[in-house]
C-alpha cells in the first residue's frame, strides 16, 4: 500500500548531516521523496510561535533539535521528530519542559525573511573560526529563541569599560535585552576581550569593540544605548568630527551608521557599570578562559582595503 505524502518541515538548526540520517530513517518506513520545506531557506529566523502557526499541521512533521520546542509540538497534538548527533525521537523529552509560545497581533502575516537587513560591514566583523563562529550563531539563535523573535525586541542596553593589562587591554562588554511584548529581559552577551592597542586609542577601541559585538549579533536595528565608563572613556561623539582621521574613528562612523537608533550615555555609578569595573578587576588579577583575543587588527585591514577599492 502507497504511503500517504506528508510534508516535512526542517528546523535551521538542523544540518544536512542530520537530515540526510532522518530522510534514511524516513525511508526505511516507507515514506520515499519527503516533501520537505527548510525554514532556512523559505523563511529565514522565522520565530517559534510562527513555525507553530503557519507552517505546522495535522499533516506535517516537525524536524528541529530544540527539545522544548519538539515538546511543545508534541503537546500541541501534532508530529515532531527530535534529532542529534546521536539519537532521532518522535518521543516526548523527559525532564524538557515546554517552551512558552505567546502569538502577537503583529506576528499573523507570513513573510519569507525574519532577520533584519544585511549591512555591508558586517562580513568584515565575523570570525574567521568556524568555531567561533558556530558559538556565536548559538548566542544569536538563543536570544531569537528567548523574545520569539527580533520583532519582540524593544531595547538593547550596552555597557563597556575597559582595564589596562601590562602591555595588553582588557575590554569588558556586557549586553542587556528588552522586550516590546512583555518578555523578561534577558542578558544576551558578555564578553572579555583583550587587544594590543595603543593606549590613545583605548577609548575608541573599547567602542567599536561594544558597537562591533552588536553588529555581529545583528542587534543593530534594535533600540540601543550604549553605557560606557565615563571618565575612563571619552564622550563618543567627539570622535565624530573632523579631527579624528585616525582608522579607529573612521571605524568608528561606520559602525555608528549601521545602527538604526543609537544613543550613547556616559556612565559614572550604578549596578551594572559597577559590576563590569569589578568584573574586569578580577579578571586582571587572575587568569580566566573567559578572555578572548581581539582581533579589531585585523578588521582595521578589511575596512581599510574595502575603502580603498570604494575609493579607487
Amino acid at each position: 500500500m502507497k504511503k500517504k505524502k506528508i510534508r516535512t518541515i526542517v528546523d535551521e538548526s538542523v544540518s544536512n548531516e542530520m537530515f540526510a540520517r532522518f530522510q534514511g530513517y524516513m525511508a526505511n518506513k516507507g515514506y520515499k521523496n519527503l516533501d520537505s520545506l527548510f525554514i532556512a531557506k523559505e523563511h529565514r529566523g522565522m520565530p517559534d510561535s510562527q513555525i507553530l502557526h503557519h507552517l505546522l499541521n495535522n499533516e506535517t512533521i516537525f524536524l528541529t533539535t530544540d527539545r522544548p520546542f519538539h515538546n511543545t509540538v508534541i503537546s500541541q497534538g501534532l508530529r515532531s521528530y527530535y534529532i542529534n548527533k546521536n539519537s532521532l525521537t518522535s518521543q516526548r523529552l523527559k525532564g524538557i519542559k515546554n517552551k512558552e509560545i505567546i502569538l502577537h497581533k503583529n506576528d499573523l502575516n507570513l513573510k519569507e525573511n525574519y532577520l533584519p537587513r544585511k549591512t555591508d560591514i558586517r562580513p568584515l566583523l565575523l570570525p574567521s573560526s568556524e568555531k567561533v563562529l558556530k558559538k556565536l550563531c548559538t548566542k544569536r539563535r538563543r536570544i531569537r529563541n528567548h523574545f520569539d523573535g527580533l520583532e519582540h525586541l524593544e531595547q538593547v542596553a550596552i555597557t563597556v569599560s575597559w582595564q589596562s593589562s601590562k602591555s595588553l587591554t582588557l575590554f569588558g562588554i556586557k549586553i542587556r535585552i528588552s522586550s516590546n511584548v512583555g518578555i523578561k529581559a534577558l542578558d544576551a552577551s558578555e564578553s572579555y576581550i583583550h587587544d594590543k592597542i595603543p593606549s590613545e586609542d583605548r577609548t575608541i577601541g573599547a567602542l567599536n569593540y561594544a558597537l562591533i559585538l552588536s553588529i555581529q549579533l545583528m542587534l543593530n536595528s534594535v533600540k540601543t544605548q550604549v553605557y560606557y565608563d565615563y571618565p575612563k572613556i571619552d564622550d563618543p561623539l567627539l570622535y565624530l568630527q573632523d579631527g579624528h582621521k585616525t582608522p579607529y574613528s573612521m571605524l568608528f562612523k561606520e559602525l555608528k551608521n549601521s545602527f538604526t537608533n543609537l544613543e550613547f550615555i556616559p556612565s559614572t555609578k550604578g549596578l551594572f557599570i559597577e559590576r563590569l569595573r569589578t568584573k574586569l578587576d578580577n579578571l586582571y588579577k587572575g587568569n580566566s578562559n573567559e578572555i578572548v583575543a581581539g582581533n579589531i587588527a585585523d578588521i582595521l585591514v578589511k575596512f581599510g582595503n574595502i575603502n580603498s577599492v570604494n575609493s579607487d
